[in-house]
């Protein structure tokens, strides 16, 4: 798989937006039930201690901060134990940080570990009022981030990731996790557009990372799907994915990986546009095939649109190129469920490069951004949301840079009440109609960095999406209440 596979390039992009792109024979899969937690199984609302599978030292590809942020009356102390690369001769250390009452902070675990050229973090929170944040800022200036992950598992994937590295500046990176005393043994199968792989026994040595560099095995993949399992112990995974090209965009996106598929994903942030291009990523990792629909969640009242239908073989990712779709086209900001139809779960994420434009509103060469989320299986009641807002005159001032929440109803029957708090004040109310989802501008709620706290009657998903001249991100917020599953929504 290392062999150069340059001429596999020049097919590419006429070829995404068809989905799978070589016609590969179907992976093979363990004859065995696939056993699957949700990723939102343990709230925040009941947890004190978080996985930061991790990012760089502040000298490599995406450099690591772990952000805290409190929606307590109290002051709270975390422990961040920071966990150094698996051959790197630096002992994992801790260090104690305040947090002050309904205040947020920003640690950087490499300052720990001077010269570890991978880091990650495990924290312990004194409260379950407090979420933590992975932010990973790439060498190209761009910032990829991710809430840290609640759990660890045996089973972890990655719906898709690219390595195409000698056109597009590409780089994908797993990045696994072990805080347990005992050494954990992982096999990674790999299913690109240009054929298979696996790493086989890979050693992920007690209380370390080991970042995996995929391009290494897989040199020139439009997409790669990355099935890990943990034969044993126990990890937390995430990926990170540099680019720096015209199609792929430019810095780094980043996520956590998920546990495994469900039959519902819930994807918030989504939008077409001349300057902007979204595909959303679904791996069938069942042995049985997949009918899949694409529906859409608008947010201007009375938009209609009609479900895309997709096919997903066994093993396999399809990809959908939103800005190939005509029927998306006008209807402004909207919403994506990725709705499995039959007995095959599945996993979504989605990916959206942003261009800069030209005086007559054409997309043009000059990447402005790009940001990849892992879709969310479940809605709840309570949210807690790390918000960074410019206040209304430098926002205005700064020509195009915006920040929003997006709240997400998936309800076809029940309207969603919304209140959104700050500093323990609500601060606005909204309504969102069943099957729509309703965005609100930041500096609208405070300026700065703060925490939204989102309380809604019915089972919602909240995320940010923050647009800026040279960088966009986009992340879920952290469950606090009891997750209900998607797949039970009514």
């Amino acid at each position: 798989m290392r062999s150069v596979r340059v001429l596999a390039i020049v097919a590419i992009a006429g070829l995404l937006a068809a989905g799978v792109l070589v016609d590969l024979p179907d992976r093979p899969v363990p004859d065995r039930p696939v056993r699957y937690l949700s990723a939102l199984a343990a709230p925040a609302g009941a947890v004190t201690t978080w996985f930061c599978p991790g990012g760089s030292g502040p000298d490599g590809e995406a450099e690591l901060t772990i952000g805290l942020a409190s929606a307590s009356d109290q002051w709270r102390t975390a422990a961040v134990s920071v966990l150094p690369g698996g051959s790197d001769p630096s002992e994992a250390r801790t260090v104690d940080v305040e947090i002050e009452p309904r205040g947020r902070m920003l640690v950087k675990p490499s300052e720990e570990v001077p010269g570890a050229r991978w880091v990650g973090a495990v924290v312990e929170v004194d409260g379950t009022d407090v979420t933590v944040e992975q932010i990973l800022a790439a060498r190209q200036g761009d910032v990829g981030r991710s809430t840290c992950l609640t759990r660890t598992s045996s089973s972890w994937l990655v719906p898709h990731g690219a390595t195409r590295s000698a056109v597009e500046g590409e780089r994908f990176i797993i990045m696994l996790l072990n805080p347990f005393p005992d050494i954990a043994v992982a096999d990674i199968e790999l299913v690109a557009d240009v054929g298979r792989d696996t790493i086989d026994g890979l050693v992920v040595p007690a209380q370390r990372v080991v970042a995996v560099d995929i391009t290494q095995e897989i040199t020139v993949a439009a997409s790669v799907a990355a099935f890990v399992e943990v034969v044993s112990g126990r990890v937390a995974a995430s990926w990170i994915q540099i680019a720096d090209g015209p199609i792929a965009g430019r810095g780094a996106r980043a996520s956590t990986a998920v546990p495994g598929a469900a039959h519902r994903w819930l994807l918030p942030v989504a939008g077409v546009g001349a300057a902007r291009q979204d595909v959303v990523a679904i791996a069938n990792p069942s042995v049985d095939i997949a009918e899949v629909d694409l529906e859409i969640l608008a947010e201007a009242p009375g938009t209609d649109v009609s479900p895309i239908e997709i096919t997903v073989r066994p093993g396999r990712t399809a990809l959908v190129d939103l800005s190939q779709q005509g029927r998306l086209e006008g209807i402004g900001p909207f919403s994506v469920v990725v709705r499995s139809l039959d007995d095959a779960a599945v996993a979504a994420s989605i990916h959206s490069v942003t261009f800069a434009a030209d005086a007559d509103g054409e997309a043009a060469t000059t990447v402005a951004g790009s940001t990849a989320t892992i879709g969310s299986d479940a809605a709840a009641h309570s949210w807690l949301v790390a918000a960074e807002a410019a206040d209304s005159e430098a926002a205005t001032e700064g020509g195009g840079e915006s920040s929003i929440l997006v709240i997400v109803n998936p309800s076809t029957v029940g309207i969603a009440q919304v209140a959104l708090s700050v500093g323990g004040e609500t601060v606005h109310r909204l309504e969102v109609a069943p099957r729509r989802r309703a965005s609100v501008a930041l500096d609208r709620l405070g300026s700065g960095r703060f925490v939204v706290e989102v309380q809604s009657s019915a089972p919602v998903v909240a995320a940010t999406e923050l647009i800026g001249l040279t960088s966009r991100t986009a992340a879920l917020g952290a469950a606090v209440s009891e997750p209900v599953p998607a797949v039970d929504i009514r």
